[in-house]
């Protein structure tokens, strides 16, 4: 059973570990370079209309809905 799922579609107050990114070169980067890489857990704190807010370590970093599409959860 598959259980990776993209980040837009993670509940409020839910916590998702990133498996990959099936993105761009520079969508990659630009993640990572705010902390979203394989392997970090990432706490959903918004996931309404418009761009989603998760907690990665000790920040918070708004996700706009295209490129959380592309980050691949479990």
């Amino acid at each position: 059973m598959n259980s990776t799922r993209t980040l837009n579609t993670v509940a409020v107050g839910e916590t998702a570990f990133i498996v990959a990114v099936d993105a761009g070169y520079k969508a990659r980067v630009r993640l990572e370079s705010m902390g979203l890489i394989p392997g970090t857990a990432v706490d959903v704190l918004n996931n309404g209309g418009g761009p989603m807010i998760v907690s990665v370590g000790e920040g918070r970093i708004m996700v706009e809905r295209g490129i959380a599409g592309k980050v691949l959860v479990a």
